[in-house]
């Protein structure tokens, strides 16, 4: 029995950030020098943010259409961005089973979206406000961690798992959504019809668990208490921010005397998801 758990458990571990072989430019980049770039934009003076950053869709450029979505204006906002930001990397480090994968969104991600957020942003918004923050960018990064774990458990626990299991995680997200909303009755039972038959679609990946009785309890008694809690850390975050599009799209739209973007925020967030999924496609049909 323990042979067969150790089998099992022994690649899982191999992956987990004690031993990812990330790179060090992966390191460098994501921890220091996009962190670093958005300090530098945050501590310019206000008429160059003013002039060239902040995107007023009165005096729209090329600058601040880009832009905007790399700069802030108030501390909070900055830190409370540069904090989720982080924290999804740094899960990404551990989960995501493909470096490539991740390395080669990023660029769409860095380059392409903040234009699309943008574009997005003041058709569905309109011109009552200015627009300026990372946070769109962020919920890209809490989506393609969703898109991460969904392939990491595919890969070590669950080989019946497909894309419906991440489409159950997203209509799950969107229920919570409703509560911010006032949903309706008819909008409630819509979803949640709808994650009924996903989860029914989940059968036999219910059935494979079952099956495998993967006794974590024993598998955590084998490693050491240091990177037994270190581990069960990092899936309690991943559980927590699995579900994290409520707070991505608040009930209350003013926060700190600023206009919350949800628009953006969910922009991000679908695009995190459904660009990857794209990509893995399209690298699929190439080979």
């Amino acid at each position: 029995m323990f042979e067969s758990l150790k089998s099992r458990v022994e690649p899982l571990i191999s992956t987990h950030l004690f031993a990812a072989n990330w790179k060090i430019w992966d390191w460098v980049f994501f921890f220091m020098v996009v962190p670093g770039l958005l300090l530098v934009i945050f501590e310019l003076p206000v008429g160059i943010k003013e002039a060239y950053f902040i995107l007023n869709p009165s005096e729209i450029t090329v600058y601040s259409f880009f832009l905007s979505n790399y700069t802030h204006s108030n501390l909070s906002h900055f830190t409370g961005n540069l904090i989720s930001y982080l924290a999804a990397c740094f899960l990404i480090f551990n989960f995501e089973t493909n470096k490539s994968s991740f390395r080669f969104y990023s660029m769409f991600m860095f380059l392409l979206l903040p234009w699309i957020i943008s574009a997005v942003s003041i058709e569905m918004i309109g011109l009552q406000t200015t627009y300026q923050g990372f946070s769109g960018l962020v919920s890209s990064m809490f989506g393609y961690l969703t898109y991460a774990i969904y392939k990491f458990l595919h890969k070590f626990c669950c080989k019946h798992m497909n894309l419906t299991f991440l489409f159950l995680i997203i209509v799950m997200n969107l229920i919570l959504v409703l509560t911010n909303i006032s949903a309706q009755t008819f909008q409630y039972s819509l979803i949640i019809t709808f994650a009924l038959i996903l989860v029914f679609m989940q059968k036999d990946v219910i059935i494979e668990v079952i099956q495998t009785r993967f006794d974590i309890r024993k598998w955590l008694e084998r490693i050491p208490h240091l990177q037994k809690t270190y581990l069960l850390m990092v899936f309690l975050a991943a559980i927590n921010f699995l579900f994290i599009l409520p707070d991505l799209v608040p009930q209350e739209v003013m926060h700190n005397g600023a206009y919350v973007n949800s628009v953006g925020h969910y922009t991000g967030y679908f695009f995190g998801i459904f660009v990857p999924i794209l990509i893995g496609f399209c690298s699929k049909k190439l080979e």
